[in-house]
């Protein structure tokens, strides 16, 4: 049984006739009949009786097309949504991301797309190692990976959003926010909220501090560092973070560029056989969205 076989029937049921079913499905009457007779003759079944030139489902054709009328609305949804899709009307998006980007870059970057293409649902996770995003992604659950650089994977493909700087958050009373820029030695004998050493921040803040020889007071430890941002608002210390959650922290908290710079290289990655023009049109966005808010001062 061919779709083309079942459209010809649902034409002639709507219509009464083979002559007026043909436009609607853009063939001949000859061509209507014909497919309605290679139906008949699969099924074994007299599918229409004909009186006074009009034609009637059979008591077995109504029976038969309850199941043809279900199986063709189920194809015209399905062509529906492949050309919302295409025309990037419609879709859904899986995206896993990074603490730091899902709160600091996300919001943004969802709020444009929905505005250009809001029939798109968008499915966010977060997790805290750039590990199990390369590994989502990879197996195909996950369309695209917010992460900081580098990722371990060469199957991947890579597209970089930007560099950024860490920034130095402070309580809005703290005395050094009287400074422009907070050196690692303002920061001797300071309480300092870090982030899990596993991370890359942490990593790259510990050698600053290392080879600065600077000893800091280590008050708090935490693996988000939007939670760490919410600690200094509540007076308890410092904190060397993401600018995007710094930026999105304020104004409970004031931030200062840190020096000596700490860089961290933000990217979007996805698996190029599965990529979907819905997730090259996000990723164009988030570019677009990350060069906005690292041009705007604190």
């Amino acid at each position: 049984m061919k779709i083309r076989q079942m459209e010809a029937m649902r034409a002639v049921v709507r219509s009464g006739t083979t002559k007026e079913a043909a436009p609607h499905i853009l063939l001949t009457q000859s061509a209507v009949s014909k497919l309605i007779s290679q139906l008949e003759d699969e099924l074994n079944v007299k599918l229409f009786s004909r009186q006074g030139g009009q034609m009637s489902l059979t008591p077995e054709g109504r029976m038969i097309f309850e199941d043809v009328d279900r199986v063709l609305n189920i194809v015209d949804e399905l062509r529906e949504k492949s050309r919302d899709t295409g025309a990037l009307r419609a879709g859904k998006l899986r995206i896993g991301a990074m603490p730091a980007l899902g709160h600091g870059l996300l919001p943004q970057t969802l709020s444009a797309l929905r505005e250009r293409y809001p029939n798109v649902t968008t499915v966010i996770e977060e997790q805290q190692g750039r590990t199990r995003i390369e590994e989502q992604v990879l197996s195909g659950y996950y369309d695209l990976g917010l992460v900081t650089l580098p990722v371990r994977s060469e199957k991947l493909t890579v597209t970089e959003l930007g560099t950024v700087q860490a920034v130095c958050v402070l309580p809005p009373n703290h005395h050094l926010i009287k400074k422009s820029v907070i050196d690692v030695e303002d920061l001797a004998g300071e309480q300092v909220i870090s982030v899990d050493p596993e991370t890359l921040l942490r990593h790259k803040t510990d050698s600053v501090f290392g080879e600065a020889r600077v000893r800091r007071k280590l008050s708090v430890q935490t693996q988000s560092t939007l939670l760490a941002c919410q600690l200094v608002r509540s007076g308890i210390g410092v904190a060397i973070v993401h600018p995007l959650i710094a930026k999105s922290s304020m104004p409970a908290i004031e931030y200062r560029p840190f020096r000596p710079v700490i860089e961290l290289k933000y990217a979007i990655i996805s698996n190029e056989s599965e990529a979907s023009r819905m997730a090259l049109a996000f990723t164009a966005l988030a570019k677009e969205m990350l060069d906005e808010l690292l041009s705007t001062d604190p």
